[in-house]
């Protein structure tokens, strides 16, 4: 494999002494947008739902002056000369490095000129938070007498609808997202490509997975690489999600008509557009927001300017000599991606043969699947997931036959998947296979991972600082979430009994407040109910004992555990004889 030309994103770390610019700033390139009505809000939700959002609403009329906006979300190098003309302390803490579940690490040591994922002039700048953007703005306007600021909602959503007024993308609907790598870096097969070779990161399962395109980057693109909208202005989709004046509303009631930002609500909240190349495409009247504090690599902002009179319609000298330089960026970030070989299309057939003894126990597993007809295909990988519902992780590479003998297969319930890999890229994963459902003797312990069906479960990894994560030395994974395990979500054991008689349950719990906790049920038949109480912390585990026995038969059912709210973690449960 070619490892330089694996990476789908930029390598061009150029420095804005490039810039002939008799300035200590660059002043944007900009278009005049004229002034005019639009319909405000509605449309489609995220993930293509039928209904409105609830925070879109209601629909009104906003009635607007013209103003300036951007073509460009603002770079590297334009945030550069700000900062080394005014001394700006900008933070040096960011939520920049990927994992294996992305995001997870909260912020570490990075900047808008050192993070993990920007290493050209000509990305959009990040990691400089709400205050960074307008501090910017105003700091240009200071310069050049001229009043920068960042956009207002209104102003935004009237540009990315191109002053149509309807919901959908600024080029128009694309439910099936096949067009929209065109216009906008989202999350899409390049975009799966850079996070599993640099990380392992996968967007299988993972906010609605990607869009089934390839736009040429995989993380944050050097800005203008796209078609513009009607308008002639880029990225309003994707790349980089985009700071606005307004603080956040929950929805538009009160909202103003004529187009200037919100100032009342929570202003310690501003709103997000355009969602970013971490995203499948959002529409245009899909809304965000962000706290005043959150540094993070995928917020950027691009400037807006308020027009006092009659529109100058001739660039400044320094947004000229920026254009020209970005334009001998982008195309030499366009041959690189050309030179790049297609995507392969994803392994067919693959099967799986186990050997399982002793169904308490690991056995080999064997994994077979056809030849893929295109030439350049020089390999396969094998990827594994940890437990039914967890991430995969790539187990083999380059594997030149048809075949695999994974020797250290976990006991649990998992998964296989296999991408055909060629000179620059690799497939997205075959149809996945499973293994065998894993069956628990009860008396015994089972680990809450050890399941054999599930819906909406998030399988999260032993997490730095756990208190006695497993207190019996196995597993190392426990069901979790954004704010615990998801109300409604159940996964499915199932359990040998080998004596008729009644049982004492015991339940592992971590919560940070308390929970409603579980429901048990058992060959579909509600048993039991556990509140989950307040162990000190979401990382702090405490064993719960349920207070009265259960009667269970001799022989194999299948037991269920459902969550009747968030809040609370499960690591493992265990069934023993009652005294």
């Amino acid at each position: 494999m070619n490892t330089p030309h694996i990476l789908a994103f930029s390598l061009l770390g150029l420095s804005t002494q490039a810039f002939a610019a008799p300035t200590a700033y660059i002043e944007p390139p900009m278009v005049s947008v004229p002034g005019g009505e639009f319909q405000m809000g509605g449309g489609k939700a995220y993930g293509g739902d039928a209904s409105p959002a609830p925070e879109s609403l209601p629909i009104h009329k906003v009635k607007l002056k013209a103003f300036k906006l951007a073509k460009y979300e603002v770079t590297v190098a334009e945030f550069r000369r700000f900062v080394e003309a005014t001394g700006y302390k900008a933070p040096d803490k960011c939520i920049h490095q990927p994992i294996q579940g992305w995001f997870g690490q909260g912020a570490t040591p990075g900047s808008w000129d050192k993070n993990e994922l920007t290493d050209s002039e000509f990305q959009p700048t990040v990691c400089v938070g709400w205050a960074g953007a307008d501090a910017y703005a105003q700091w240009l306007s200071q310069q050049t007498g001229k009043s920068y600021r960042l956009p207002t909602e209104a102003e935004w959503e009237y540009v990315a609808s191109a002053g149509r007024g309807k919901p959908g993308f600024p080029f128009g609907e694309d439910l099936d997202e096949k067009r929209i790598c065109e216009y906008a870096n989202v999350s899409d097969q390049s975009a799966e490509h850079a996070g599993m070779v640099r990380y392992g990161a996968t967007y299988t399962g993972f906010m609605g997975g990607i869009s089934d395109c390839d736009d040429g980057a995989g993380f944050a693109s050097i800005v203008g690489m796209y078609k513009p909208n009607p308008l002639g202005i880029h990225d309003l989709i994707g790349n980089a999600s985009e700071y606005l004046q307004d603080c956040w509303v929950e929805n538009y009631e009160g909202a103003p008509a004529d187009g200037s930002a919100r100032k009342t609500g929570d202003c310690q909240m501003r709103v997000l557009r355009g969602g970013a190349w971490h995203w499948r495409g959002n529409s245009v009247t899909m809304r965000g927001a962000m706290p005043l504090d959150w540094v993070g690599v995928i917020e950027g902002f691009r400037l807006a300017q308020s027009l006092d009179g009659p529109a100058d319609l001739h660039a400044s000298p320094t947004a000229q000599a920026f254009e020209k330089q970005l334009a001998r960026v982008q195309a030499v970030e366009r041959a690189r991606r050309k030179s790049l070989q297609p995507f392969p299309q994803p392994p067919q057939g693959l099967q799986l043969t186990q050997s399982l003894a002793d169904p308490a126990k690991p056995g080999a597993v064997q994994l077979s699947w056809s030849a893929s007809a295109e030439p350049t295909v020089l390999g396969y990988h094998v990827y594994r997931s940890d437990s039914l519902g967890g991430d995969f992780t790539r187990i083999a590479s380059d594997v030149k036959e048809l075949r695999y003998v994974d020797k250290s297969s976990p006991a649990r319930k998992h998964r296989y998947a296999v991408v055909a890999a060629n000179r620059d890229r690799f497939s997205g994963f075959s149809a996945p296979v499973l293994t065998a459902d894993q069956v628990h003797p009860v008396p015994g312990l089972i680990q809450a991972e050890d399941f054999n069906q599930m819906q909406q479960v998030t399988v999260g990894k032993v997490a730095p600082g756990e208190d006695q994560e497993d207190a019996h030395g196995q597993g190392g994974l426990n069901l979790t979430g954004p704010t615990g395990m998801a109300k409604d979500s159940w996964t499915e054991y199932s359990i040998d009994v080998a004596r008729s008689g009644n049982y004492r349950l015991s339940y592992r719990v971590a919560s940070k407040e308390g929970s409603e906790g579980l429901e048990l049920s058992l060959d579909g038949q509600t048993v039991a109910t556990q509140a989950a109480p307040s162990s000190g912390g979401n990382k702090v585990w405490q064993t719960v004992i349920a207070p009265a026995p259960l009667r269970l038969e001799a022989g194999r059912h299948v037991l269920r555990i459902r969550s009747l709210a968030e809040g609370w973690k499960l690591n493992w449960f265990e069934i023993s004889a009652a005294e």
